[in-house]
């Protein structure tokens, strides 16, 4: 078939929105394994922000409201699960696993005794859509990257920033020298638990809000149970194929979505892949990321292992 402008717009718009969930997540998990906490509860986190800001919409009826309660969600989980890595110096991987594990039964329950009789959804276009004057009426690029929900340019401006933290300020400094090595961040007089705590609810932060996006501005409000179907798994994937840099992490997380996208429009874009395949290939793509940390030497040094001052390695 024809490629022309309006197909290949509404492709890319749709990779988009298909990809911002992810690349929220994906943000904060790069700041948390700067820091060298490695966050494998990021679905947990992410499926704890989705029903938090589904309760947040039936409560008040706010779409932006509901929005803000799910990013509370996420970092009110994110502190409980740092309490158990960071501080109790628990693995942080079979922690991350079982905290995933425990959020499938918990929002599933949330689900059952708080939104079955919840009231019906009112407009969302609040949060769905905003047109960027004159950027959105440029062809093709205007309608696919200007005429996004607001969540989209506020995801954005969190990636440029982070990524000037993380190579300009002394806080991004700080950040880098506890995910490399702790005990020397210490030696230094720096306080190296409350950094890390800092960041794994700046990415319970991220990750709340990557699932009140999937729930509130992705699905019209509605809460399913695992809603975030190993989302949180491939933002994960996302940070380090990104090598934790955050500009990276949403070109990364963009080129994921427009694979998803090809699930939806393939198609009709006249690619004869079977639907399965383009289900699995963001998923291949994951599993290529995780292959890479392993035979490449690009990750903070102490990632993933607890600090205990005074100890040897």
């Amino acid at each position: 078939m024809d490629f022309d402008a309006v197909t290949i717009a509404l492709f890319l718009a749709a990779g988009v929105r298909l990809c911002l969930p992810v690349a929220l997540a994906a943000l904060g998990e790069t700041v948390s394994e700067r820091a060298g906490v490695f966050t494998i509860g990021l679905e947990g986190l992410m499926l704890f922000g989705a029903v938090a800001s589904a309760v947040g919409l039936a409560m008040t009826g706010s779409p932006l409201m509901a929005l803000v309660i799910g990013t509370g969600g996420g970092a009110a989980a994110a502190f409980v699960l740092a309490l158990g890595t960071v501080l109790a110096r628990a693995n942080q991987i079979v922690m991350g696993i079982g905290f995933n594990l425990l959020a499938i039964g918990a929002t599933s329950l949330i689900r059952q005794l708080v939104l079955t009789n919840a009231p019906p959804t009112g407009s969302l276009r609040t949060v769905t859509m905003m047109k960027l004057p004159w950027l959105a009426d440029l062809p093709v690029v205007g309608r696919a990257f200007f005429s996004q929900s607001p969540v989209f340019y506020l995801a954005v401006v969190i990636a440029v920033l982070l990524w000037a933290m993380l190579r300009y300020s002394r806080l991004g400094l700080v950040l880098r020298a506890v995910g490399e090595n702790a005990a020397a961040t210490d030696a230094a007089g720096l306080p190296v638990l409350p950094i890390r705590m800092g960041a794994a609810v700046f990415t319970g932060v991220m990750a709340g809000l990557g699932g009140a996006t999937l729930c509130i501005v992705a699905s019209g409000g509605t809460f399913v149970d695992n809603m975030t179907a190993g989302r949180g798994y491939l933002a994960i994937a996302i940070a380090i194929f990104a090598r934790w840099k955050p500009v990276r992490v949403m070109l990364v997380a963009f080129v994921l979505g427009l694979l998803e996208a090809l699930q939806f429009q393939g198609q009709y874009l006249g690619i004869q892949i079977a639907t399965p395949l383009l289900m699995a290939a963001p998923f291949v793509v994951a599993l290529i990321a995780w292959i890479a940390i392993g035979r490449a030497g690009a990750a903070p040094a102490d990632l993933g292992r607890p600090f205990l001052r005074g100890e040897l390695r």
